[in-house]
């Protein structure tokens, strides 16, 4: 097993002195060198509107955007008339890619909105 740390005394020789021992026994005889609780961990710097969730669902909104104006693009693109092959190819996989980005956006929003619920009633303390 290892050595504990040393006592913080010993490592910083402006530290204060160490409390006398009470009869509790402080800091405990088994912990001699004992720090104190870690520092708090913080998490990254959000506005309190924003969750996790919130971010999904914007994501969502603009894939839904990005696929929308792509399913604008085929449709003018067949509105000026298709006459070749490779122009109703063309037509084609630009609807399909639209819709797929359609598809995922609508997912990742409602994923997101289930997100966003989550924490909020974690914060309200429901279970």
């Amino acid at each position: 097993m290892p050595d504990p740390p040393p006592a913080a005394s010993m490592t910083n020789p402006n530290a204060p002195p160490a409390p006398p021992n009470a009869p509790g026994g402080y800091p405990p005889p088994a912990y001699a060198g004992w720090q104190g609780a870690p520092p708090p961990q913080y998490r990254p710097m959000l506005p309190a509107w924003l969750s996790f969730g919130g971010i999904l669902v914007i994501v969502g909104g603009i894939l839904v955007l990005v696929g929308f104006l792509l399913d604008a693009v085929a449709n003018s693109s067949a509105a000026s008339g298709i006459d070749t092959t490779s122009a109703a190819q063309n037509f084609y996989n630009t609807m399909a890619i639209g819709d797929a980005l359609v598809g995922i956006g609508i997912f990742l929003a409602f994923l997101g909105w289930l997100f966003h619920q989550m924490s909020r009633h974690r914060q309200m303390g429901m279970h």
